[in-house]
C-alpha cells in the first residue's frame, strides 16, 4: 500500500470537509439540501463507482474469488467485532442498552459513504467495487443483528433485513457482475457516464460531513459524552490493529488485504444517527461519535496504512 497516496487522499478529503463546514457557516443548509446530497451520493455516485469498477475491470475467476472472499471476511469481522465490543462494554459496566449502542458505534464503520469513494481513489475502479461488497456485508449485519440489539429484544422484522439487499448500491453490484459475467459489452456512453458520476462521490460525501460537523458544533459546541473514548479508541485503533494482526497470518492478495485494513479503519457509520434516533431516541450520542471519529480518522487512517506496510 502506498502510504503517500493514502495520506494525500485523506488530506484532500479533509480540505473538502473544511470547505463543507465553511459553506454551512456562511449559508443556512436546510435538511432538504442535505437530503439531496445524501441521495446523490448513495443512489447515483456510489452505484456509478461500482459499475465503473466492473466496466473497467476484467472479470476473471480471481476477481470473483476476491468478491466472495471479501464478503465473507466482512460478515465474519463485523459479527465478531460487535460481540467483542459488547463484551468490552459490559466489562466497563455500561448500562445494557448503552452497552449495545457503544458496541455498534465501535464495531461498524462508515464503509459506504466514505469507504467506497476512498478505496476507489486509492486503489482504482476495482477498489471501489470490492469496497462496495464489503459494505454490502456490513449492511446485512447492521439490519439484522444491529437493529435487533437496538430494539431491546423485540423480534426481527423481515423487511428490515431486506433493506440490506434492496438498495441501489447492492442492486448495482448484482447488475454489474451479471453484465460482466455474461460477457456483454456496455455502451461507450454508459462507461463515460458512470466514470463521470463516480467522481462525485468523494467530494459530495466530504462536503456533507463538513456540513454535519459545523451544524453539530454550532448547536452543542465542543461537548462530548463521558464515555466517547470507548468507541473512538475501539473503532479507530483497536479493531484496525486486530484485523491487521489477523490478516498477517492469512494468505490474501495484497490489494484485498489493504482494502480490508482501510475499511476497518473507517470512522463510525453515518446511519447510526438515524437508527439511534428511531429506536432509542438518542441521536446526539451517535452524531457526536460520528463527528469526532470522522475528524480523528483523518489522522488514524494514514497511520493504519503506514503500520500495514511495516507489520
Amino acid at each position: 500500500m502506498d502510504v503517500t497516496v493514502v495520506a494525500t487522499s485523506i488530506v484532500v478529503m479533509g480540505l473538502i470537509t473544511i470547505i463543507g463546514a465553511f459553506l454551512a457557516h456562511k449559508v443556512t443548509i436546510t435538511k432538504d439540501a442535505k437530503q439531496v446530497i445524501i441521495l446523490i451520493v448513495l443512489n447515483i455516485a456510489v452505484p456509478s463507482i461500482i459499475l465503473n469498477g466492473v466496466f473497467n475491470t476484467e472479470v476473471t475467476d480471481q476477481l470473483l474469488h476476491q468478491v466472495i472472499l471479501i464478503f465473507i471476511i466482512s460478515v465474519l469481522y463485523h459479527i465478531i467485532a460487535i460481540f467483542v465490543a459488547l463484551a468490552m462494554a459490559k466489562l466497563f459496566k455500561f448500562e445494557s442498552l448503552f452497552a449495545k449502542k457503544m458496541a455498534l458505534l465501535t464495531a461498524l464503520g462508515n464503509t459506504g459513504f466514505i469507504g467506497i469513494p476512498l478505496c476507489a481513489t486509492i486503489f482504482g475502479p476495482v477498489g471501489g467495487l470490492l469496497a462496495a461488497i464489503f459494505d454490502a456485508a456490513l449492511d446485512v449485519i447492521l439490519f439484522s443483528i444491529g437493529v435487533y440489539m437496538l430494539q431491546s429484544g423485540k423480534g426481527l422484522e423481515v423487511r428490515q433485513l431486506l433493506k440490506a439487499f434492496i438498495n441501489i448500491p447492492f442492486i448495482a453490484v448484482i447488475i454489474g457482475l451479471t453484465v460482466a459475467i455474461s460477457g456483454a459489452e456496455p455502451p461507450a456512453f454508459l462507461k463515460q457516464l458512470t466514470g463521470l458520476l463516480s467522481g462525485l462521490a468523494a467530494p459530495l460525501a466530504m462536503l456533507y460531513i463538513g456540513m454535519l460537523l459545523q451544524d453539530l458544533f454550532k448547536r452543542n459546541g465542543v461537548s462530548i459524552y463521558r464515555q466517547i473514548w470507548f468507541p473512538l479508541i475501539g473503532r479507530l485503533l483497536i479493531f484496525p490493529l486486530l484485523m491487521m494482526t489477523v490478516l498477517s497470518f492469512i494468505q490474501l492478495d495484497s490489494i484485498l488485504k489493504n482494502i480490508v485494513i482501510i475499511l476497518t479503519a473507517m470512522p463510525t457509520f453515518t446511519l447510526s444517527a438515524i437508527l439511534f434516533s428511531r429506536y432509542t431516541n438518542d441521536e446526539e450520542t451517535a452524531v457526536t461519535t460520528i463527528a469526532f471519529s470522522t475528524l480523528l480518522s483523518l489522522m488514524t487512517i494514514p497511520l493504519m496504512a503506514y503500520l500495514a506496510t511495516i507489520l
